[in-house]
């Protein structure tokens, strides 16, 4: 059974029962306080994962602030069902922990339940990326961090039998931090990188990104000191609201298999903003609006744009008021007409002539 991978939670009953009842902790499933059967009634499983390579003691006083954290804040009004496994119970080797968190994250992929995970201390993106391409067609995945996703990983997952990997992004990366070799070996792979200046000028750009990926990454040390307290060294970086914002719109994902907040550090702000980043993405899942462009419906506007000699059909909806767009001379570019997630600045900038880099790369993809 599923259960057997986790230490239960039984030690939280007392905590939980002196919460309030619109908190978070008295509106969910947690394993080893309340009877459950795992099925397709659940809509999201959250566990915790502390560092597999060390004695798990180093995090285990940590990973219960971040769940009493989490606990006390608000319902929010959702209307899912959400269930805490509890800690990850790690193998005696590092073998059986992959093994293991293979098997779990296939079961709930078979149930159609998402993932949260809470992840201290580990490098696993390899492992989710693994377990979430048995039941995808193509995976995609965003990275939230300031340095970009390392070569190795890249290669590990490029070099893996039967790769499904579709889109690789990594958002928030600093240049100052991150050699140009490895910058320019992401780029020059065609993969989307979105830099955290450009996230300064407008965090909502970043949306369409997280739009159709299915496996996320996001590591607190992606946030910038000052925010949490000075836990880490990197002086520049998200404003907390900023990080609260990207968990939100990973959460929004139609096609989401699992988030994953990664953090090699520990304190007080931490575990708070964690907890208040796991809030936003669970309100993000809560409000998914999967939206498929159907030119003939009344609730898509349709805007029509030459540049460069590509004609652009730029799609609004105006449910969601999100955007779409396609490059629909494939006489000169090789592509089938598929709507690619953008944002309304994209189709101001080519109302003046502009193709942006969202564009750019998606036509150089399909060509290349």
């Amino acid at each position: 059974m599923i259960k057997d991978y986790f230490i239960s939670l039984s030690d939280f009953k007392v905590f939980v029962n002196e919460l309030n009842n619109n908190s978070l902790g008295r509106n969910i499933v947690i394993n080893g306080i309340d009877d459950f059967d795992l099925d397709q009634s659940f809509d999201l499983a959250i566990f915790s994962i502390n560092d597999l390579q060390i004695d798990q003691e180093n995090f285990s006083d940590f990973t219960k602030k971040i769940r009493k954290k989490i606990y006390s804040l608000s319902n929010g009004g959702w209307n899912l069902k959400i269930l805490d496994l509890g800690i990850f119970n790690k193998g005696n080797q590092h073998s059986d922990s992959q093994f293991a968190i293979n098997e779990i994250l296939n079961q709930l992929s078979i149930l159609k339940v998402k993932v949260l995970v809470i992840n201290l201390g580990n490098n696993l993106l390899f492992d989710f990326y693994h377990a979430s391409k048995q039941n995808n067609n193509l995976v995609n995945i965003v990275s939230v961090d300031n340095k970009v996703p390392d070569n190795s990983l890249i290669r590990k997952i490029l070099d893996d039998d039967n790769c499904k990997l579709g889109e690789f992004s990594c958002v928030a990366y600093q240049k100052h931090i991150n050699s140009t070799d490895e910058i320019d070996l992401f780029k020059n792979m065609l993969f989307e990188t979105y830099s955290l200046g450009k996230i300064k000028n407008k965090v909502a750009n970043t949306e369409p990104i997280f739009r159709n990926s299915n496996l996320m990454d996001i590591n607190i040390r992606a946030v910038k000191s000052g925010d949490i307290n000075n836990s880490h060294v990197f002086t520049n970086g998200l404003s907390s609201y900023e990080f609260c914002t990207l968990s939100r719109f990973a959460g929004l994902s139609s096609n989401l298999d699992l988030i994953s907040f990664s953090s090699s550090y520990q304190s007080s702000s931490i575990s708070s903003l964690i907890s208040e980043g796991i809030w936003y993405a669970i309100d993000g899942m809560n409000n998914v609006i999967d939206e498929n462009v159907d030119l003939n419906s009344e609730n898509f506007v349709i805007y029509n744009v030459t540049v460069n000699n590509h004609d652009l059909k730029f799609v609004k909806s105006s449910i969601t008021n999100r955007w779409w767009v396609s490059i629909e001379n494939i006489n000169i570019v090789q592509m089938e007409k598929s709507y690619i997630p953008c944002v309304e600045d994209d189709y101001i900038l080519s109302k003046n002539s502009i193709l942006s880099d969202r564009i750019l790369l998606r036509i150089k993809n399909k060509i290349s």
